[in-house]
């Protein structure tokens, strides 16, 4: 192929997809993060659960997973990411527009598990390390006030791990028990231990 049928096989390629970007979106930009930083109370009443996450990456930030999970989940898979200062700053909580728009995402395998729960991803391979401060403290403010809100028990917060055993998700850097602790004191309601 000459240089110039290059040029034009690459104008041509660039147009058509301009052309369904365009008419996909109306010319509105794809945003991964719902543009209102302030944290909604929750809508959907099928949110039951929430489930932990880790990215099992060095750093990322919402838009970055947006772009990897676009192909094969349809969007950005989290209702929320938190931070680790490699994407996205330390302990910054960024809202997907999953969350935005009250929809459940395929976080999962399990399609049921799914429906009913809220998605937290936290940046980080948590297999090799623990969450930052930071981190640890966004992740317990945010299940704070989405938990109280949505009226799901400290219990009701579980890993990946936790309602899939095939995984290694959210690593063994992310303290389970800790958190249920935690955000058990932060609610001030008793809850059982639910089988793991």
């Amino acid at each position: 192929m000459k240089p110039f049928d290059l040029l034009l096989l690459s104008v041509a390629i660039g147009l058509t997809c301009f052309t369904c970007y365009m008419f996909c979106t109306g010319g509105e930009p794809l945003s991964a993060v719902a543009p209102d930083a302030t944290i909604q109370a929750p809508r959907n009443a099928a949110f039951k659960s929430v489930v932990l996450h880790h990215s099992a990456t060095h750093g990322g930030s919402a838009a970055a997973f947006e772009r990897n999970h676009r192909a094969r989940l349809g969007g950005l898979a989290y209702h929320f990411i938190i931070g680790n200062g490699s994407g996205a700053a330390d302990g910054t909580v960024e809202i997907g527009y999953r969350w935005r728009d009250q929809l459940p995402g395929p976080h999962t395998k399990n399609q049921d598990i799914n429906l009913e729960s809220i998605a937290i991803c936290l940046v980080g391979d948590l297999e090799s390390s623990a969450p930052t401060k930071k981190q640890m403290a966004a992740l317990l403010n945010l299940l704070e006030k989405v938990c109280r809100e949505a009226q799901i028990p400290a219990d009701r917060v579980r890993s990946h791990r936790e309602v899939d055993a095939e995984t290694l998700c959210p690593g063994r850097g992310l303290p389970m028990d800790g958190i249920r602790e935690a955000l058990t004191a932060r609610l001030g309601v008793p809850t059982a231990k639910i089988g793991r």
